[in-house]
């Protein structure tokens, strides 16, 4: 059976951050949260590889962390800062929903823009 999982497209940008994780991240960052139709099994979930956001001009952000939402309906993920009135395309792969169903490659992208 196909899976129905999709990525919704009220996927938004989250204003940037100062220094939430130094460690890993650079000084200024961007948050995008990206939600699920469906609950989300955690294999996976967490790897930064199965997620890719690519700017408008074709340049690929850098993804340094994925937290989870509780529900498991949304992942948070810790980007490079993003560059205002940009178009971006997030694309999720390889990820399953809780019934072991494979997100569906006509669904595993959504498109949103940082205005600000």
């Amino acid at each position: 059976m196909k899976s129905l999982i999709k990525i919704l497209l009220s996927t938004s940008i989250l204003l940037s951050i100062n220094n939430t994780f130094a460690q890993a991240a650079e000084p200024e960052t961007s948050k995008v949260l990206v939600k699920f139709s469906e609950p989300m099994s955690h294999e996976g979930i967490f790897d930064v590889s199965n997620y890719k956001i690519i700017c408008e001009d074709n340049h690929e952000i850098k993804i340094y962390k994925v937290g989870v939402v509780d529900g498991d309906t949304a992942v948070i993920l810790f980007t490079e800062k993003h560059q205002p009135r940009k178009a971006y395309r997030v694309i999720v792969s390889n990820l399953k929903d809780k019934a072991g169903n494979l997100i569906h490659q006509e669904n595993n992208y959504a498109l949103y823009q940082k205005d600000q």
